[in-house]
């Protein structure tokens, strides 16, 4: 380009910022595209007086305008994390931001847990809700507290999407775990009571069976990656109760869960009846929205799109994995995980320079890179979480939430679709409907209005076989799981005469995540109702 080119150029674009607000005719734009192609002051004498005076004004501040583009290191930054992760993934240690630790806040605490759980080994084939069969799985475990004689005070703890088996410390591993305030003497889930178990879900990457897992059947020891089923969340509770029956365990105190983990406690009252005692669903639902669906597949869709995904194949030393995708994922993740009145109090809209350097004019300058401390919060969540958590395990859990449904319709289908694979193996997820009670007392109005979601019905029937003393908790500010799915569920149970109902609703600024972070709340109500 020549410099009368790019003098031109940058007329043009000093011309829309120096007339910021005024609507010119397309002649005064076309002229300024014009001047590129002969001198400023041959151009000016043909001009009328005040555009006279305008060209020369820009002709000379054009001088300190930059010929070069606007420096994005965070670009640099992850280009070069790039070629990192494809050197040897394995050794990279995630999450290097510290600096902004002070503005973090409370978060919730997740490790990669690679050491320091139990495993069960189960060896037959087990059938899948989809009509496919595990040839045999392991299921990562830990405990707290100590089994009594009678063995009935186990508390079955139910993870999240990305969680491990590691809730809290243990002599095996010392670091913090996920709900590590919630499990302990004296505590939410007292532990001089009762016997905790914890699992790592099938399909997740922390010791139990999953996507990152070698194939048994393929000789190279290749992993299952994309090979790997689809899973439902009732498959993830059969596997769960296998491993109650290796430890001899035959009834469940309180089935516990928050979040993926609420959806687990339901369908495990649902499916073994006979064996839960209680139910706790925390910031869960008995049916997957479709708001919840859409978050989800945007997710997903980020992830797959990442070149190094590969179609799921990106396991082995000459590949990466698709870190861009899961950092894009997590931040979607992150956004719909806490809540916009936290990050007004924590953040507004302060910006990171000014923080850094209040006196210069480069950095107040606004970048293209994080910027707004929310910009770099979200920027730190998504490089920590990255590399910490396997990406198929991601997608294949993530889709068995959206395919959860308890409303009775879905179940018949779902039961239908494992009947004609398995034949009726004891495990199907419906029976021929029983009578269902009258309702004894009216609880939760809000659906009750004539703009109620038309499947409130189905989700009550699907809902009817838990009889058992439930607490339901949901959190106003989460939006992720809204408030509403928590009230429609305990609606639901109460309207199949049910009269054991507890519901709380907590008015914390944490969103989703208040339960990881709300034990005040969260669990105050959870200790009164096991006790």
């Amino acid at each position: 380009m020549t410099r009368a080119a790019q003098i031109g150029t940058y007329v043009e674009a000093e011309h829309d910022v120096a007339l910021r607000g005024r609507r010119l005719p397309v002649s005064h734009t076309m002229w300024s595209v014009r001047v590129a192609s002969r001198p400023l002051a041959r151009a000016a004498r043909t001009l009328p007086r005040t555009q006279v005076s305008w060209t020369r004004m820009i002709a000379s501040r054009t001088a300190s305008l930059p010929l070069e583009a606007m420096p994005v290191p965070c670009v640099d930054q992850h280009e070069l994390r790039e070629r990192r992760v494809k050197a040897d993934f394995q050794r990279l240690e995630s999450g290097e931001m510290d600096e902004e630790k002070e503005i973090l806040g409370p978060e919730p605490s997740y490790t990669k847990v690679v050491s320091g759980y139990e495993l069960f080994t189960y060896e037959n084939d087990f059938p899948l809700d989809y009509g496919s069969t595990l040839p045999g799985f392991q299921i990562a475990y830990e405990t707290w507290g100590t089994l009594n004689e009678a063995r009935d005070n186990v508390i079955l703890l139910h993870t999240g999407l990305s969680a491990s088996s590691h809730a809290a410390s243990t002599p095996e591993n010392t670091a913090k775990g996920w709900w590590e305030d919630f499990i302990g003497p004296g505590k939410a889930l007292d532990t001089n009571r009762f016997f905790v178990i914890c699992t790592n879900v099938l399909g997740s990457c922390y010791g139990s069976t999953g996507p990152s897992t070698p194939h048994p059947l393929d000789e190279t020891g290749s992993p299952y990656a994309t090979r790997f089923p689809v899973l439902s969340i009732f498959d993830m509770i059969r596997a769960q109760f296998l491993l109650l029956d290796h430890l001899g365990i035959d009834q469940v105190y309180a089935s516990v869960g928050s979040s993926m983990g609420g959806m687990q406690s339901v369908a495990a009252s649902h499916l073994f009846t006979d064996r839960v005692q209680r139910v706790v669903s925390i910031s869960g639902c008995a049916r997957s929205a479709p708001s919840g669906i859409a978050l989800r597949y945007a997710q997903r869709s980020v992830l797959m799109s990442d070149e190094n995904w590969n179609r799921g194949f990106y396991y082995g030393p000459d590949k990466a994995p698709p870190h861009k995708g899961m950092k894009l994922a997590r931040q979607i993740a992150t956004i719909t995980y806490r809540s916009g009145p936290e990050w007004e109090q924590r953040f507004g809209r302060q910006r990171r320079s000014l923080l850094r350097d209040g006196e210069s004019v480069s950095l107040r300058a606004p970048a293209l890179c994080p910027d707004f401390l929310v910009e770099t919060y979200l920027d730190h969540q998504g490089e920590q979480f990255c590399l910490k958590y396997d990406a198929n395990s991601l997608i294949y859990i993530s889709k068995a939430m959206d395919l959860f449904d308890m409303t009775d319709e879905a179940l018949s289908e779902l039961g239908e679709t494992r009947m004609l694979a398995h034949g009726d193996d004891g495990h199907l997820p419906i029976e021929p409907m029983k009578h269902v009670r009258p309702r004894t007392r009216p609880h939760i109005t809000t659906i009750k209005h004539p703009g109620a979601h038309a499947y409130v019905p189905a989700l009550a029937r699907g809902l009817s076989r838990v009889q058992v003393p439930v607490l339901i908790i949901g959190v106003q500010s989460d939006i992720l799981f809204p408030v509403e799915q928590q009230r429609e569920m305990a609606e639901c149970i109460r309207m199949n005469g049910n009269p054991n109902v507890m519901y709380y609703e907590i008015d914390a600024p944490h969103g989703h995540d208040s339960f990881l972070i709300d034990v005040a709340n969260v669990g105050g109500a959870l200790k009164g109702f096991l006790n």
